[in-house]
C-alpha cells in the first residue's frame, strides 16, 4: 500500500482506537440494559434483549429507543456515559503512527462529543484528529446507514477514492466500501452481536487485530 494515495483517514472510536479489553464498552453495555429497564419498566433480561434487538436492526440502541419509544437522545447518551475513563490508558505507537499520517483524520462515531472528548483526553491524543463526526452530527442516523455516510463525504469534500476507513464491526465498512473506501477491519477477537462478519468479508480490504502496528507497518513501505 502507497500511503501517499490517500488524503483522508477516518477512524471510529471506541474498540478501535483503544482496545476493547479495557472494557469501557462492557460499561456502556452495562448502562444501556439499566437504561432501559427503568425507563420502560422492565426486567433486566427482557430490557438485555430490547437493547440487542436494537443494536441489531438499527445500527445503535438510541435509534430503535428513539424510534419505537420517543427517548430523548441527549438524556439517553448522558446516562450511558457515566463511565470510569480511568481505564484508558495513553498509546504511544497509536499517537505516534497517526500523527505522521498526511491529509485529514476523521473520528466518525455513533457516541457524542462529550464521550470522544473523555477518550481523547486519556489517550493524549486532544489535538490528532481534525475533525469529529459524531452521532449528532449524523442526526441520529447511526453506522451502518449509507445516509450518514454520504453525509460526512459531503460535509468534508471527501474522495472517497483516496479514503481509508477503520471501524471494529465489520458491517460498518460495507457503505464505505460501497461509496469507493479502502476499509480495515479491527478484528478485536470477541463476538460483537450487531455485526455480520461473514457477509461483509468481501468488502474488508485489510483486517488487522492490533491498529497501531498495522499503521507503522504501512507508513514504513
Amino acid at each position: 500500500m502507497n500511503i501517499n494515495n490517500y488524503n483522508t483517514w477516518i477512524f471510529d472510536l471506541d474498540n478501535t482506537l483503544y482496545s476493547a479489553e479495557t472494557g469501557i464498552f462492557d460499561q456502556v453495555d452495562v448502562l444501556m440494559g439499566e437504561f432501559i429497564s427503568k425507563h420502560l419498566n422492565l426486567d433486566i433480561v427482557e430490557a438485555k434483549k430490547i437493547q440487542k434487538k436494537f443494536f441489531k436492526q438499527f445500527g445503535t440502541t438510541l435509534k430503535g429507543l428513539m424510534d419505537e419509544y420517543n427517548i430523548e437522545p441527549e438524556y439517553f447518551l448522558e446516562e450511558v456515559h457515566k463511565l470510569d475513563y480511568s481505564i484508558v490508558k495513553a498509546d504511544p505507537l497509536l499517537k505516534s503512527s497517526i500523527e505522521k499520517l498526511n491529509g485529514n483524520k476523521i473520528i466518525y462515531t455513533n457516541a457524542n462529543r462529550s464521550h470522544v472528548n473523555e477518550i481523547l483526553k486519556r489517550l493524549k491524543m486532544e489535538n490528532i484528529f481534525d475533525n469529529v463526526y459524531d452521532i449528532t452530527d449524523a442526526n441520529y442516523i447511526p453506522k451502518p446507514d449509507l445516509s450518514s455516510y454520504q453525509k460526512l463525504v459531503e460535509k468534508y469534500k471527501i474522495d472517497a477514492h483516496k479514503t481509508i476507513m477503520f471501524d471494529d464491526i465489520a458491517r460498518n465498512l460495507i457503505p464505505a466500501s460501497k461509496l469507493g473506501f479502502t476499509t480495515v477491519w479491527i478484528d478485536v477477537g470477541r463476538e460483537n452481536y450487531s455485526d455480520d462478519i461473514d457477509n461483509s468479508r468481501k468488502y474488508l480490504n485489510y483486517e488487522t487485530t492490533n491498529l497501531p502496528l498495522w499503521l507503522n507497518s504501512i507508513i514504513k513501505e
